[in-house]
C-alpha cells in the first residue's frame, strides 16, 4: 500500500470512529433519558401506592381475621374460608413488602421498622386450624342446642 492509501484509510477510520462515538453518545443520552422517565414514573407510582397501601391492607385484614368457626356455624364452606384467610395474609405481606420497597425508592433509605412491618406467619397448619375451627363450631352448635333444650324443657327460676 502506498502512503496515500494508508492516509486515506486512516482518515476514513478516524471519521468512522468520530461517527461511532457520536452515535454511542446519542444512544447513552437516549438510555439516560429513558431511565429518568422510568424513575419518574416509578416515583409517581410509589407515591400513589404509599398513599393507599394501608386501605388495601385493611380490606384484606377483614378476610385475614375471618373466624372459621363462625363460618362453619353459619353453614359456610370452611375450606374456602380458611384458604381465603391464608391467601389474604400472604397478600397483606406482599402489600407491606411493596410498601417498604416503595418507601425506600421514594425516600432513598430503608423504612423504619414501624413502616409496613411484615406479618408473622405464626399460624397453625391447615389441618390444625380446621380441626380447631371445627371443634369451636361444634361447641357453638352444641351450646345453642343445649340452650334451646333448656328453654323448652325447663321451668325458669323466679328471680
Amino acid at each position: 500500500m502506498t502512503d496515500a492509501k494508508l492516509e486515506k484509510a486512516r482518515a476514513a477510520a478516524a471519521k468512522a470512529a468520530e461517527e461511532l462515538a457520536k452515535l454511542e453518545a446519542q444512544e447513552a443520552e437516549k438510555a439516560a433519558q429513558e431511565a429518568a422517565e422510568r424513575d419518574a414514573k416509578q416515583r409517581e407510582l410509589d407515591n400513589a401506592f404509599l398513599a393507599q397501601w394501608e386501605s388495601l391492607d385493611a380490606e384484606l385484614e377483614k378476610i385475614d381475621r375471618t373466624d372459621i368457626a363462625a363460618v362453619i356455624y353459619a353453614g359456610g364452606d370452611p375450606l374456602k374460608a380458611l384458604a381465603d384467610r391464608k391467601a389474604a395474609r400472604k397478600n397483606r405481606n406482599a402489600i407491606r413488602d411493596h410498601a417498604r420497597k416503595a418507601y425506600g425508592r421514594v425516600h432513598g433509605t430503608y423504612p423504619p421498622a414501624t413502616v409496613a412491618p411484615g406479618l408473622t406467619l405464626i399460624e397453625p397448619p391447615i389441618e390444625k386450624a380446621l380441626e380447631m375451627a371445627l371443634g369451636t363450631a361444634v361447641n357453638m352448635l352444641s351450646d345453642e342446642y343445649a340452650d334451646k333444650l333448656y328453654a323448652k324443657w325447663t321451668v325458669p327460676n323466679a328471680d
